[in-house]
């Protein structure tokens, strides 16, 4: 009688862990690196502001999460620099038990840190429509390694 329920266990555990790395195995992962110049919300500072970031997705049946890191130099009407947000943002959902879990922060600084973009990018509020290899692999390197201040 004992082995039998010891039997039954291990067959529930096996069962369990078949359904769970099978769920794991049909992870479709994405990462888009951006660069461009956008106007200000109302509610921010300035009138535009450059951005660098790097957004990371994983989605499965079972969850979805977003990884957000970005870079954000704020400028008034003249051109002239006021301030840099470094943003981290996390959000992780279940899609089986429907939790959710979101975290963000934020760091200011006095400096301009975004990269790769001219002035001709701010006159005309564009962003680079295409990168080269080299240039997603530069700003991406340069976004991430601002991620030590959290």
């Amino acid at each position: 009688m004992r082995n039998k329920c010891q039997i039954a266990k291990l067959i529930t555990l096996c069962l369990l862990s078949i359904y769970l790395l099978s769920a794991c195995s049909n992870t479709e992962k994405g990462e888009k690196i951006e660069v461009f110049v956008i106007k200000t919300l109302e509610h921010e500072t300035g009138d535009y502001k450059k951005v660098n970031s790097v957004l990371n997705t994983e989605e499965s049946k079972n969850y979805i999460k977003f990884n957000l890191v970005a870079i954000e130099d704020f400028y008034d009407i003249d051109g002239n620099y006021i301030k840099t947000e470094i943003l981290h943002s996390k959000y992780e959902k279940s899609k089986v038990t429907l939790e959710q879990n979101a975290e963000d922060k934020k760091v200011e600084l006095q400096e301009p840190s975004t990269i790769l973009i001219s002035e001709n990018s701010v006159k005309n509020f564009r962003g680079l429509d295409y990168m080269t290899k080299e240039e997603k692999e530069k700003v991406k390197e340069h976004v991430l390694s601002f991620i030590d201040m959290f």
